[in-house]
């Protein structure tokens, strides 16, 4: 179980990356999640291109067949990964396309 404490001190800079706009360079689809995730299958994950750093990123908003390569993407902030009653809902970084 995470504390807020160390979720705060994890995401800390969040806000850096939000609305921030890149390009998706390669995606895939996931069947098979890991363990947490197994509610959110299948899922559209990327690497997404910046000016400064490439990024994997979960891709949401979007089908699959509407995805291109080079296509503009921003940063959003979503809800990850699936919390139960006394945990602390996390939050982290998704791409959507423009």
């Amino acid at each position: 179980m995470s504390t807020p404490a160390s979720i705060w001190r994890q995401h800390k800079k969040l806000h850096s990356y939000l609305n921030k706009v890149g390009k998706l360079i390669v995606w895939t689809k996931i069947f098979v999640a890991p363990e947490g995730f197994e509610h959110q299958t299948p899922y559209l994950v990327g690497i997404v291109q910046f000016q400064d750093q490439r990024l994997p990123l979960e891709i949401v908003d979007c089908h699959e067949e509407d995805l291109k390569i080079n296509q503009k993407v921003k940063v959003v902030i979503r809800k990850i990964g699936k919390a139960k009653s006394e945990d602390v809902i996390e939050y982290g970084l998704k791409a959507k396309p423009i």
